[in-house]
């Protein structure tokens, strides 16, 4: 694992939806619960190869919430959605290139 994707401190904010995680590398991420919800990485939203399942429209996503995390090990997060959706591992190398910067928010896919 690279040092960008070393987590040094990761804050939940169920209240404001936020996951933010501070880099080794001094850099900081924040991710709001819908855009966790799109990227979500898991054979359910992505399948085990392209094209496999239609991946999750933004304008589900966007008003997605976090209603839980918990450690997966040293290397990634589980998430609790307010969709019921909790089968997404977040790795913190998967977290770190998603970093969605200050497009969090809005469409990050361009698909409505």
């Amino acid at each position: 694992m690279s040092r960008s994707s070393i987590p040094v401190a990761v804050r939940v904010k169920l209240p404001q939806n936020l996951l933010e995680v501070d880099w080794q590398d001094g850099n900081s991420s924040r991710y709001d619960g819908g855009y966790l919800r799109f990227v979500c990485p898991c054979a359910a939203c992505r399948g085990h190869g392209p094209g496999q399942v239609p991946e999750p429209l933004w304008s589900a996503c966007k008003d997605v919430r976090m209603t839980g995390a918990e450690a997966v090990g040293g290397y990634a997060l589980r998430l609790g959605l307010s969709d019921g959706h909790d089968s997404g591992i977040y790795s913190w190398e998967f977290l770190r290139a998603h970093d969605p910067g200050s497009g969090a928010g809005r469409d990050p896919g361009g698909r409505a």
